[in-house]
């Protein structure tokens, strides 16, 4: 994983995250003056607005932030090694794992 954030690599983090955890069908991205990505996970609404301009240090680090909230809103929380360990399921593993790496670029131990 990148160790610098930038606004263009959480929009691609979130976009690929959301297609693979999205129910079936849910995933929608809007372009306009901002990227308005919108999904549903276990029909809980995930809903996170981009802006599209250049972005400081600090606006990144707020969306880094902004994005961690809203997965927990909606229970996607970084897994936990006895659960990556218990998981029989190969689907759920691939899962699980996807899961791990987002919260690892998104700095799971940050406070949001």
């Amino acid at each position: 994983m990148t160790t610098k954030k930038d606004m263009a690599t959480l929009i691609n983090l979130s976009r690929k995250f959301g297609q693979a955890f999205c129910d079936k069908d849910t995933f929608e991205e809007i372009s306009s003056n901002h990227i308005v990505q919108q999904w549903k996970y276990q029909n809980d609404t995930f809903k996170i607005t981009f802006p599209t301009n250049q972005s400081n240090e600090i606006t990144v680090n707020n969306y880094y932030a902004k994005l961690r909230r809203k997965l927990k809103e909606i229970n996607l929380v970084a897994p936990s090694e006895s659960s990556m360990r218990l998981v029989s399921n190969f689907a759920r593993v691939e899962e699980l794992v996807l899961l791990d790496e987002l919260w690892e670029e998104l700095g799971a131990d940050d406070a949001s």
